[in-house]
């Protein structure tokens, strides 16, 4: 019988819940009358910014069905969210900080688990070069 791998079973639920909120709020930040252009808007941020965080998170959501490349988008909604905490702080509302804390925790561990395989890959990559 086969061992069933349930710590990598477990990280699917931090995972799926990272794909659902950030397909959905990058896609948000795409649109021009959405409560993400006005918020970006009062933070001083150019549009291009905008577009180019919606981007990473919908990159990000994308990068995260995958083992091999998880790590990559887990690493990407990392830095977005502190790039958030960071906003917050600066505009004196240090108390919404907390809205990016569990996706960034979140981030730390799905990075964290799925590093082995993303390691794997790369060194698979590198040795293929050598040979």
């Amino acid at each position: 019988m086969k061992r069933v791998p349930w710590a990598d079973l477990a990280l699917w639920l931090p995972t799926v819940f990272l794909v659902y909120v950030f397909s959905r709020q990058g896609l948000a930040k795409f649109s021009d009358t959405s409560g993400w252009a006005r918020a970006f808007a009062v933070w001083h941020f150019p549009v291009w910014f905008r577009i180019l965080v919606g981007v990473g998170e919908c990159g990000a959501a994308i990068l995260l069905l995958s083992r091999r490349t998880a790590p990559l988008g887990a690493a990407i909604i990392a830095l977005v969210m502190l790039g958030g905490m960071g906003t917050h702080i600066y505009w004196g509302q240090p108390r919404q900080v907390t809205s990016e804390v569990m996706p960034f925790v979140l981030s730390l561990i799905v990075l964290r688990g799925r590093w082995p395989h993303f390691a794997r890959m790369v060194a698979r990559w590198r040795n293929r070069d050598d040979a």
